[in-house]
């Protein structure tokens, strides 16, 4: 942050620049920390009351519900700086060393080992496959590793396990569950470069990368609110309930430089010196932009759907958090065992999270159906289950791009042809997927790029 605090200095040498961000999510609110931290204030607009975007908080029947279930990785550094320096507590997430948990056949589970000790044990310990296929997953990481995690960009994951010669059995328990969970994508379609790019930093760098952090608190909660909160502290506002209908570049007599007038659902008009649009491309249609950002940026999406069961008392799932090597459901998650209110009395029912990633036969489902579904797939590991109070079936159908190879080399730049103008977003060209730190990571990318760009327009 050098360099940006740099930049900052000599923007506020020159006078307070005024800097919109269109979008109150991960993106969007790490856009706005890493501009107030080199003291350039912002001010943020999100169209919904919650703050987070497509991972934030629901209000359900009394309980806190997300859009979303998303785990952290211990690889995640920029999201957990950001989670630190705004002052989240250690008690909104919980950390454990690396355990994929497919029941009832399959487990990984990684030892408190420095790298890369503790994932050679693990591959070689994992419940469910035979020697020669952990002997070939270790080898596959080997090779990983020797051509630094550059693959053809072309190719697919289902293409790289295959010319890795990878068993079917430990594609189906490791590597599938692995592309599925952190690009949201099918593999037969999924980007290999960008899987290996996931895979070099959670599996093949420190002990500690590899490790999962659980949220125990609600996704608004887990970052955006606390940012929020420091936000103002620093001089910056943040405006939920407030849409944007327009965004308009009007040419500066001094300078020669784009600056622009923000339209707003309540009737204002405000200038601003940048803007950084923190928003889908699928949004990009609900307002008016600049000429230079049409024709719109397409892409094709993959849906989250995530089905919640309350349930009139107590259940003992296996565990916190599994996955299942069959059925619709990828993954079940205890909510109040994880969640932060857990204690709560003991006639508090269970809240299960089933997590259904990526496009599939599911789609096709009624919610009643789907409900009825993930139950019975549930009750395959726990046995006889107490009364069902409620569900809730939750879909964000633009959870996240569809991480191909053509859809990844076309992820555009955060700068625009429209001087001032800027992007920030998962989407936004990165060797991440569309994750939590994908987008903290583009944040603080167009921060920096705003940054400079006052500079320049400052001192000339």
């Amino acid at each position: 942050m050098d360099r940006l605090a740099h930049l900052g200095r000599v923007v506020s040498v020159a006078g307070a620049a005024r800097v919109a961000i269109v979008g109150g999510g991960y993106a969007g609110m790490a856009t706005a920390v890493a501009l107030a931290e080199s003291g350039i204030p912002t001010t943020v607009f999100e169209a919904g009351k919650e703050l987070g975007g497509r991972a934030r908080r629901i209000d359900y029947r009394g309980e806190v519900l997300d859009n979303g279930q998303h785990i952290l990785s211990g690889a995640y550094s920029a999201l957990l700086r950001m989670m630190a320096l705004t002052g989240v507590p250690e008690t909104a997430s919980t950390r454990i060393p690396l355990r994929l948990s497919l029941r009832p056949e399959f487990t990984l589970q990684a030892p408190r080992w420095i790298a890369p000790l503790h994932l050679a044990w693990a591959l070689l310990t994992a419940r469910g496959l035979t020697l020669p296929e952990r002997y070939a997953a270790i080898a596959f990481m080997q090779s990983m590793k020797a051509c630094r995690f550059q693959v053809d960009p072309g190719q697919t994951v289902s293409l790289l396990l295959a010319a890795h010669h990878q068993p079917e059995k430990l594609s189906r328990y490791l590597w599938e569950p692995l592309t599925i969970s952190a690009l949201n994508t099918p593999v037969n379609v999924a980007s290999a470069q960008v899987f290996a790019s996931v895979l070099r930093d959670a599996l093949a760098g420190k002990r500690e990368c590899s490790d999962l952090i659980l949220p125990r608190a609600d996704l608004s909660a887990l970052f955006p609110d606390a940012a929020a909160r420091w936000l103002a502290a620093k001089g910056s506002n943040v405006r939920a309930g407030v849409k944007i209908k327009s965004v308009n570049a009007t040419t500066a007599t001094q300078h020669n430089e784009s600056k622009f007038n923000i339209e707003t659902s309540d009737g204002e008009t405000l200038p601003f010196d940048a803007v950084v649009l923190a928003i889908g491309p699928h949004q990009f249609d609900s307002m008016s932009l600049p000429q230079a950002l049409n024709p719109a940026i397409h892409f094709q999406y993959e849906p989250i759907v995530t089905v919640y069961l309350k349930f009139t008392t107590a259940v003992n799932l296996p565990e916190t958090m599994f996955g299942q090597t069959g059925g619709i459901a990828q993954w079940f998650f205890d909510r109040r065992q994880l969640s932060e209110q857990a204690g709560g009395g003991e006639n508090r029912g269970a809240l299960i999270a089933a997590v259904i990633s990526a496009s599939g036969a599911h789609e096709e489902m009624t919610h009643e159906v789907l409900a009825s579904t993930v139950l019975a797939e549930l009750a395959r590991h726990t046995g006889l289950l107490p009364p069902l109070e409620w569900h809730k079936v939750i879909t964000e159908k633009f959870a996240t791009f569809a991480c191909t190879p053509e859809l990844h080399r076309r992820r555009p730049p955060a700068l625009t042809a429209t001087p001032g103008l800027f992007l920030a977003g998962d989407y936004v060209a990165g060797d991440y997927p569309a994750t939590l730190e994908g987008a903290v990571r583009s944040g603080v990318n167009a921060a920096r790029l705003v940054a400079s760009h006052l500079s320049k327009t400052a001192t000339a």
